[in-house]
């Protein structure tokens, strides 16, 4: 489990809230954001491995980690 520092949970959370009311308190955006990051840190390896699955040789680790943060970003610009 790899653990958000201070510094990063508050970048984070200090983006979340910008231009919103919030409703819950730093305690709870922690949490969520560490549920976050476990999750991303449990998957990686996985995800990677697809990614080599389906395209053999044809992206080194720097592109991969590009490839999934377009997509992420063209993914939740997507939803309404």
């Amino acid at each position: 489990m790899a653990v958000l520092a201070l510094p990063a949970l508050a970048e984070i959370r200090q983006e979340v809230s910008r231009g919103v009311i919030v409703t819950w308190t730093k305690p709870t955006i922690n949490a969520a954001l560490q549920a976050v990051e476990d999750w991303f840190e449990a998957n990686r390896a996985s995800l990677g491995a697809a990614i080599e699955a389906a395209a053999p040789a044809a992206f080194t680790a720097a592109q991969k980690k590009k490839l999934v943060a377009y997509w992420l970003s063209y993914k939740f610009s997507q939803e309404k």
